[in-house]
Parts: C-alpha cells; structure tokens; sequence
C-alpha cells in the first residue's frame, strides 16, 4: 500500500464495536471511536496554542484493517487553509499563486482606483466649488421672489409705475436663476465625467467579482461513496448558494477519506475554543451538522455510503407513533414524540400537521394551535375546526394556557464539589430572545431587540444523567426553555441531548408534562398530564 499523507492518523482500539453504519450527521450519538479521535485533537489544538474558537471535525476511517482517523477545522484556522496535520481544503483560494488570489487582487486594485477618483481633490473642489455657486444662486433666487411677494399692492393693477415695477422684479427673479449659469454648467460636466469613470470602474468590478465567484463555484467539486462527482452549483441548483458551502468540517473530512480511497466509518463535529458571551458554546461539546450550507452537500455526499436512518424521515421505524390522550369532535390532545415536526417542513419530515390530516380526514383550518420543537416531546392541543382554533389561539396570546415541562439538566459533578446543581431550588428567568442571525435556526439572549421571555422553575431531584428540573413558561419564544437552561444568564447548564445549545445524545430530555386550558365550546377547564418516558 501507498504512504498515507500526514493527516491521516492511527487510531488506537480496544474493546469497542466498530461501527455498523455511517454516522447520520444531523442527529447522533457520538461513537466511543470518535470521541476518542476528538480528545487527540483537542490536545492537539492546546499543543499548538490553538485558542480560536470554531467547530472541528473527526471522520474515523478504516483501510485494510487498519483503523485512523482524520481531523478538520471549519473554514480558516490562524488565517490559512492549510495545517499539515489536518484535512487540506477541497478548495484552497487562499494560495497567492492561485487563479481567484490574482483576480481578486485585480478586483480590489480596482475598488482603490474608484475610491481614489471620488476621493481626489480635484472632485472635492468642484464639489465644493458646485454646492457654493448653487447656494449662492438659490439665496438670489429666494430673496427675488420675496421682493417680488411682497411688493404686491391691492387695486394698483393699472398704475404704469406700478406695472414696470412689478415687471422689473419679476426679471430679477429670472436674472437670480441665471446666476454663476456658465460656471455651473462647467462644473456639472466636470463632475459628470468623473463621475462616469468612477460607475464604469464599479461596473467593471462587479461583473469582474461575480464572475469570480461563478468560477470559484466552480471549482468545488464534491464526491461521494459511489464515485460520482457534483459542484456546489448543481447542488444548490434551486437556492442561492450560501457563504462558505463546501469549508464545514464534513464536507473537507468525506473529501479527503474518497480521494484517499479510505472507508468512512463514523464522524463527529464539536467545538473547540473561545465563545462570545451570547453564543456560548462548551469546548469539547458535540453538535450536528449545520443544515444550512451542509444538508446540500452532505445529501450527495453520502451516497454510497450505509448510513444511519434519519429519524426524521424513517418515522415509522424510529420515532414511535402518535398518541391520542383525549379527543372530541371540537379538538384532540395529543402526545408528540420526540423527532416529529409540529408543522411541514423544507424536506419530507414527519410532522403533526400532516398526520393530523391522516387521522381525521374531516379536520379543517390551521389545525395546530402552538408549536413544540422537533426534539422535544409532550402535549399538544390539535383542533379541528376553525372555530376551536381561533379560540384556543387567543388563549395562548393572552396566557391562559398553563403548561409545564420536565427537562434534565446537564451539571457536570466538578463544577462545585459533589454537588450537581449550581442555581437555586427555584426561580425565575427573564432573559428577552431574538433570532441568532448568523447562526440559524439558532436563537440567543438579546437585551437590545429581543423579546420578552419569562420562566418559572423548580428543582426536582438529582440523577446520573443531570438535574431533574421542571419548566413553568410564562411566554412561549421559540427556544425559550432551551436558552433559558443553557445561557449563562440564566441556569449555566443546557438540557441534556440539545444539539444547539448544548451536547448531542440520543435524544434531546426535555417533554411538555401536563397542559391546562378551557375548552372553546364547554367552557370547562381541561387538564392533561403525560408523564415523561426518561
């Protein structure tokens, strides 16, 4: 067999189950073999001083029968795209001999030429020039026409004296508009012309800087188990592209291990490094891939290869089915897995909206009153007529509605001694959420713009996997109970299995227990409890 480059490593292996089938890479369980791979990196990472923080990424490979692994940074790592003990780029444009580092320097020698022409003195005199000899003929123009409003005298129409006047004054008005008339008109063009250059220089650099951006498309050209090959503008052929497709860490990983001819096994994402304070982040802690650049490219990736089945999809298998706790001809209580989507989706994703309309084919309207994320599980209210749900929807906007939640909480046990839980018995939280722009479907603490979010809580009791805590929301923000428990202005410690705020694992631990509202047609005060599973 051929040498293996640099960034291919050995991994040591003792008494694990190698993996069956591919790591699904939206929703998983890191495998022990990955976990082991990650800790290699993160003491890597401090033996380079590495401090930055961003997502990294391991792919656990097998040639022969030997077992290694590869190791990948999002995007740029200390300003470079290469680290010889990482996966190279599937697109290095940093390299100052390459094609789009010459053009894209040609592109911004450009953009100083426009800002210099608009910057020059010359411009800025005549400007200056310009707006002085328009002001002065303006002032002119002003007080004409004042002498001449103001000189209008009742019953003195047919005095000659009077008219010759009013004739005279009303010229002044024309001759106060053909003030500084020849200078200005030079100027006008002088400026017009410089002008042009400058939009004929910006005009060129547009269509020089989209082109270059078709051809650097262009080269990002992904593979996949099967061989076959697919650029970023056939993948994204019905969206915009968004920035840095292809630079995540499992696209750069799957590349390397297909042009390498290594067999993928199972990968893993974690970040690593500094967080700012609104988008906290624990070092070492295990996510998904992103869906917004990755699900794309992943999607042809994977081909090829024995993947895990995405529970989202292969529901009927994975994600257990749809309880009815209560029902009548007005509305349905329901209990929703974990896994299900309260309404559809981009993709076929199992979610509530349809299943409602399988179960009872004579429903009508909106159906779902409000929402529970994807990963949580619990009580929700389905109505089946437009009526019921215009008067359960005004329930919820006027916080009639009393739910609570159970959620456990990952403490770690070496934070304060022996003790797992770290914030009081009980309390409240108020900390205002607004979307995460830069990181959806993210969202995070937003005193400026944000709005308001508050919840009640109490501790329940200490287990292996955390602190068993349950949720009383007064407001109903998306993420609330998630960002609540994680932030650091709130409990400091996400619920176990939160794949945005938090670890991966099996499942996110976080299900709406019991829910109190009045019926829109009784009038009778309803209350449901279904107790949670974990």
């Amino acid at each position: 067999m051929s040498a293996l480059p640099s960034f291919v490593h050995p991994l040591a292996h003792g008494t694990e189950e190698w993996p069956t089938a591919f790591t699904f890479p939206f929703r998983y369980t890191p495998h022990p073999l990955c976990q082991r791979a990650a800790l290699i990196v993160q003491d890597k990472l401090r033996e380079m001083g590495v401090t930055e923080g961003k997502m990294y990424g391991v792919l656990v490979v097998r040639r022969g029968a030997g077992l290694y692994f590869l190791a990948a940074y999002s995007g740029q790592m200390l300003g470079s795209y290469n680290h010889s003990w990482f996966v190279p780029p599937v697109v290095d444009y940093l390299d100052p001999d390459c094609y789009f580092q010459k053009e894209q320097g040609e592109i911004v020698e450009m953009g100083r030429r426009i800002e210099k022409i608009r910057s020059s003195e010359e411009r800025k005199t005549w400007q200056e020039r310009l707006a002085q000899l328009t002001a002065e003929r303006d002032s002119a123009v002003a007080e004409a026409k004042r002498v001449y409003n103001e000189g209008k005298e009742a019953g003195a129409e047919l005095d000659p004296d009077y008219i010759r006047l009013r004739q005279f004054q009303k010229a002044n008005i024309q001759r106060a508009k053909r003030m500084h008339r020849d200078e200005i008109v030079e100027l006008e063009g002088r400026l017009a012309a410089i002008n042009a250059q400058a939009h004929e220089l910006y005009e060129m650099r547009r269509q020089r800087s989209e082109a270059l951006q078709d051809w650097l498309f262009e080269q990002f050209v992904f593979l996949n188990g099967r061989g076959e090959r697919m650029g970023l503008k056939e993948i994204f052929s019905r969206r915009a592209i968004p920035s840095g497709a292809g630079e995540c860490c499992a696209p750069k990983l799957l590349q390397a291990a297909y042009q390498l001819c290594l067999e993928p096994l199972a990968m893993a994402e974690f970040w690593w490094g500094t967080s700012k304070p609104d988008h906290y982040r624990e070092p070492g802690a295990f996510f998904a891939a992103c869906h917004n650049k990755c699900y794309p490219i992943l999607g042809h990736m994977l081909k090829g290869l024995n993947v895990e089945p995405d529970p989202a999809i292969h529901y009927e298998q994975v994600l257990g089915r749809i309880e009815v706790v209560w029902e009548d001809e007005h509305l349905a209580v329901v209990n929703k897995p974990n896994g299900w989507c309260s309404i559809p989706g981009r993709s076929d994703q199992a979610n509530l909206f349809d299943e409602a309309h399988r179960m009872w084919p004579d429903i009508e309207g909106s159906i779902v009153v409000h929402r529970l994320d994807q990963d949580t599980s619990g009580l929700m209210v389905i109505a089946k007529n437009v009526r019921t749900h215009r008067s359960l929807s005004i329930q919820f906007e006027r916080r009639e509605v009393k739910k609570r939640y159970v959620a456990i909480l990952d403490v770690k046990n070496e934070r304060i001694g022996n003790e797992k839980c770290t914030f009081p018995s009980s309390g409240v939280i108020q900390l205002p959420i607004g979307p995460d722009l830069d990181n959806m479907p993210r969202r995070r603490v937003d005193w400026e713009h944000g709005k308001e979010a508050v919840t009640l809580y109490e501790v329940l009791g200490e287990e292996e996997r955390g602190v068993r805590v349950a949720f009383y929301p007064q407001t109903g923000r998306t993420h609330q109970l998630r960002i609540h428990s994680a932030s650091p202005e709130g409990l400091n410690a996400p619920i176990v299995g939160d794949r945005l705020y938090g670890q991966v694992a099996d499942r996110l631990y976080l299900h709406a227990e019991a829910i109190d509202f009045e019926h829109p047609v009784t009038n009778e005060r309803m209350h449901f409890e279904v107790k949670t599973r974990f």
